[in-house]
């Protein structure tokens, strides 16, 4: 089978290993180079770098739908393979491979359609989550469900999650190709009335409101990786915490406890004990080595970040 593929960041790297020891891979396609480093050059995203290293063709489409569909023609795929690409496909496009154009998502469709399924899932507090597979149509994750499969723990942040379902996706998704490929596997409509939306992340979002509960300020870090507030003024990120219970009657973001490796602050609900922080301008440390370097009483506040 020749197979392109399309993806950008790291999330696509197993898929597109997977695929290349079992197929032919004709192309890889990514997203145009925008970081830059400290010298004004750009950085490669995670896939080309990869593809580079594998000695595959790369092509980068400012807009694939206007620049792709000759290139990608010429190529005769037999299927082309998506995965965290970050561009919508046309039906041009959709049409150039005999098999289609099967997509990588990292949640259980037809939950969290969009750009930000994984933050999403850890931010609403979600218990389960997964990979689906799935025949790409021109909506945005609208396509038939070749299949899907459960992963979450309750201990996970972003990156762990992350690297989770990156590796389950491309393990899955092996294993669902052979399946369309023989026709034993056929997509499934989704039931768009249980259709949700995972939009971009706001970096307002990880402002912590100390009003909310424990449980929620938490899931927020987890999503996002870190959770910004404000000690005296000066900005100061949590990236892990955990949930401590509280029965005193203490003012939301007021310090309960600042002692050697215990620093818990009080939410709308329960409390906070931050285990891993940064005040702002700081390296990120453990919290035995903030409150070494940081002078912090009971009864001092956190407050949200203005």
């Amino acid at each position: 089978m020749r197979v392109i593929f399309l993806g950008t960041p790291d999330f696509a790297l197993p898929s597109l290993r997977a695929l290349n020891e079992k197929y032919e891979v004709v192309a890889v396609v990514c997203q145009p180079d925008r970081e830059k480093d400290r010298k004004g050059n750009f950085i490669a995203g995670a896939v080309k770098q990869e593809a580079t290293k594998l000695g595959l063709p790369i092509y980068q489409f400012e807009k694939i739908k206007v620049e792709g569909v000759g290139v990608l023609t010429e190529l005769r795929p037999d299927v082309m393979v998506t995965c965290a690409y970050g561009q919508i496909l046309s039906q041009e496009i959709l049409d150039i491979a005999p098999y289609g154009v099967i997509n990588v998502h990292g949640s259980l469709l037809p939950e969290y359609r969009g750009s930000a399924p994984i933050q999403r899932s850890l931010i609403d507090g979600k218990k389960v989550t997964g990979v689906t597979i799935m025949k790409t149509d021109v909506g945005m994750d609208s396509g038939g469900i070749l299949s899907v499969q459960l992963a979450i723990d309750d201990s996970d942040y972003v990156d762990d999650l992350y690297q989770k379902l990156s590796e389950m996706g491309a393990k899955l998704l092996i294993d669902t190709l052979d399946g369309y490929f023989s026709g034993d596997i056929k997509p499934i409509k989704q039931d768009e009335s249980k259709v949700t939306f995972a939009p971009p992340l706001k970096k307002e979002e990880a402002y912590i409101d100390f009003s909310m509960s424990a449980e929620k300020i938490r899931n927020i870090v987890r999503g996002f990786g870190y959770g910004v507030c404000s000690y005296k003024g000066t900005p100061v990120k949590i990236y892990k915490a955990e949930i401590a219970n509280n029965d005193e009657k203490r003012d939301a973001g007021e310090v309960i406890l600042a002692h050697k490796k215990n620093l818990v602050v009080a939410c709308g609900k329960d409390a906070l004990r931050f285990t891993e922080l940064q005040m702002s301008g700081k390296k990120k440390m453990a919290t035995v080595d903030f409150l070494n370097g940081v002078k912090i009483s009971e009864g001092d506040k956190f407050e949200t970040l203005n």
